[in-house]
């Protein structure tokens, strides 16, 4: 029972630190967008750090909001025909979801791995290395791998909703 609720501390932990990342990059997104609104239509000059760097918060701020969305399990599903299956049938398509989506985190894994060997550009203004930008991809996979496990475990115990 103790390792139960260390483990569901842990994810309270993680589920709080992922909610204050992404409030952080939302209102870094909306202090660059105000700033480059501000900077062409009141000083008439365009700040080219601002719409870079909201362009990569914007991606951490998606990706990492998906791997939030994946852990409370808040992501959009049609279950039409999995709610009108009986209930072995049920269980069978929520065991295929799990694995189609190990599948793709797997194959978003093994794929960065891949890119990030031949990956040395930066961005032009900021001159952040592309690897940070697209690393938000394998962040976004270990924090759904983790969702679709928990996932698994409920299901198998016979506790998925």
């Amino acid at each position: 029972m103790n390792a139960s609720h260390s483990s569901r501390s842990a994810l309270a932990l993680l589920k709080t630190t992922l909610e204050v990342a992404v409030g952080l990059l939302v209102l870094g997104v909306v202090f660059c967008v105000a700033a480059n609104v501000f900077g062409r239509f009141v000083l008439n000059y365009s700040y080219a750090w601002a719409e870079e760097l909201s362009r990569v918060l914007f991606i951490w701020l998606v990706l990492l909001g998906a791997g939030l969305g994946s852990i409370d399990r808040e992501h959009v599903a049609v279950t039409y025909f999995q709610d009108k299956a009986p209930a072995p049938l049920r269980k069978l398509f929520a065991l295929l979801c799990i694995a189609v989506i190990y599948i793709v985190c797997v194959c978003i894994l093994f794929g960065f791995r891949d890119q990030l060997s031949g990956f040395t550009s930066a961005t032009p203004m900021l001159q952040i290395p592309r690897s940070v930008l697209y690393s938000a991809m394998p962040v976004m996979a270990v924090l759904t791998l983790i969702a679709n496990t928990l996932a698994l475990v409920k299901l198998l115990r016979g506790t998925a909703s």
